[in-house]
């Protein structure tokens, strides 16, 4: 892969996934569950992010992770992230900690500061 390589990441609802493509080609997805809200928007709860090992070590599962948040904003919802790769991109992504509802964020153990802030 290069800087000319084509990378799109889509949802795909039957799949339950979001998925990454390079140059058209499937290399990773995350799978997610929606979770519907009756009295809030709702969530993406992240569950598991994998990324084909011939296009590993290129900064394509944070970019994977970050369509997901990307998308959430733009819907008005959540995210919970369960995946272990997805809380530790947040702690390395601050900007996105707000998009986690508070109680999830202490569960998870994200409301704990990074070792960069101590």
């Amino acid at each position: 892969m290069d800087d000319e390589s084509d990378v799109r990441v889509d949802e795909d609802p039957d799949r339950g996934e979001f998925v990454l493509r390079v140059d058209g080609v499937e290399a990773g997805h995350v799978s997610v569950r929606r979770r519907r809200g009756h009295e809030t928007p709702g969530a993406i709860v992240l569950i598991h992010t994998e990324v084909d090992e011939a296009y590993g070590g290129r900064g394509l599962a944070g970019r994977l992770v970050q369509a997901v948040f990307d998308a959430a904003r733009a819907e008005g919802v959540a995210v919970v992230p369960r995946c272990p790769y997805a809380q530790r991109w947040l702690r390395t992504h601050r900007e996105y900690l707000a998009d986690v509802p508070p109680d999830d964020r202490r569960s998870l153990g994200l409301d704990a500061p990074t070792e960069e802030a101590s």
